[in-house]
């Protein structure tokens, strides 16, 4: 990710809940951002996150910038879903802020995500460290 010279003008809002937010607003964030998930569908995408045990959202002058999702058990694994920040904000801080507030409100669990190789170093930097011990099959 190229380095920004571009800095946020007043305070980042990081909220817990779904308050503010819509599929559609979603939806949007998600494509521009871009989060490859499937997001055609505003009913599943709202159910996404009303299953969810965590979201967290980033605003900055009324405007979302930035979510994350999580499902965990609260005492041994944490999984962070989906991290997504607006492009024109990218590299300001806002991953890492949303990173540090799961951190902070899973404490004591392993996090563990799912991602591609184009966020590796972003995780990495964040003190994630790569695992293969994992098995996926779709239900």
């Amino acid at each position: 990710m190229p380095a920004r010279t571009q800095q946020l003008t007043g305070a980042l809002e990081i909220r817990e809940g779904l308050e503010g937010l819509t599929p559609g607003r979603i939806m949007t964030l998600y494509r521009r951002a871009p989060l490859l998930r499937p997001v055609d569908d505003p009913r599943r995408v709202w159910q996404m996150f009303e299953n969810s045990s965590l979201v967290l959202t980033a605003w900055h002058d009324g405007r979302l910038v930035g979510i994350a999702r999580v499902l965990t058990d609260g005492v041994l694994y944490s999984y962070l879903c989906d991290l997504a920040v607006e492009p024109d904000v990218q590299g300001l801080g806002i991953g890492r802020r949303l990173i540090e507030a799961v951190l902070e409100r899973c404490r004591g669990t392993e996090l563990v995500l799912r991602d591609s190789d184009i966020s590796a170093g972003f995780y990495a930097r964040l003190g994630f460290e790569r695992v293969h011990n994992a098995w996926m099959r779709r239900a």
